[in-house]
């Protein structure tokens, strides 16, 4: 239990401390400091957490490495840089940590319906709920603070969406990591292990905020 509560507590400081980081960086600091601390997190991912999850000689190492990660974090990065697109990426992370963070608490609090036991035990029904919950609470109160007004139906399918394609880059992530036998693709983040631990989910739901990015511009409004 003392091991227990000790992970968590390193959990919730390094989430404080990382969430921290981007709101400063995405808010307070050019628009370029936001890219390059993308770019940096994809070179640590690369180099020093990928070989922890394939063999530099496997095939698998070079082929799903262009789509996961190289891909989404250009996506992201050219999405940080363009004015009408950087307000998506804001949108992307507030959902995606919302639902990673509430889905957490609440599957440890309350989750017993197991969704994929045989790839990732810790994946419950009562988990996805509660932070699609969370995620959507965030959401809304971010899309407010900034004065969009779109409904709350629209509100709830977006939500839904990402929450559900963030949920399948989690469950990838803890394929590829049993497929490796391992339990954290890296140990930079306490409590929460490596980079793409914590961004497991935002790599595949970058793919969305992408390729829908001109639609979901004229949803929230933004000048082009």
């Amino acid at each position: 239990m003392n091991i227990v509560f000790k992970e968590n507590i390193l959990r919730f400081i390094t989430s404080m401390i990382l969430g921290g980081c981007f709101w400063i960086v995405f808010f307070y600091l050019p628009n370029t400091a936001f890219a390059y601390m993308l770019f940096g997190i994809l070179i640590a991912i690369l180099t020093v957490e990928w070989k922890n999850i394939f063999n530099l000689n496997n095939f698998w190492f070079w082929f799903i490495m262009p789509w996961y990660p190289i891909l989404p974090f250009a996506m992201m990065i050219y999405m940080s840089n363009i004015p009408c697109y950087r307000t998506l990426i804001y949108y992307l992370f507030v959902i995606v940590f919302s639902f990673d963070s509430t889905a957490y608490i609440v599957g440890k609090l309350l989750g017993f319906r197991k969704i994929v036991p045989h790839i990732s035990p810790g994946k419950t029904v009562e988990g996805f709920i509660g932070g699609f919950l969370g995620a959507f609470i965030a959401f809304y109160m971010a899309i407010r603070y900034q004065g969009v007004t779109i409904t709350h139906h629209k509100i709830f399918i977006i939500t839904l969406i990402v929450c559900c394609i963030a949920f399948a880059g989690d469950v990838f992530e803890s394929f590829l990591k049993r497929q490796a036998n391992i339990k954290d693709s890296g140990v930079i983040l306490p409590g929460h292990g490596g980079f793409l631990d914590r961004f497991d989910a935002v790599i595949f739901a970058a793919y969305f905020f992408f390729l829908f990015r001109d639609e979901l511009v004229k949803i929230f409004c933004i000048v082009i």
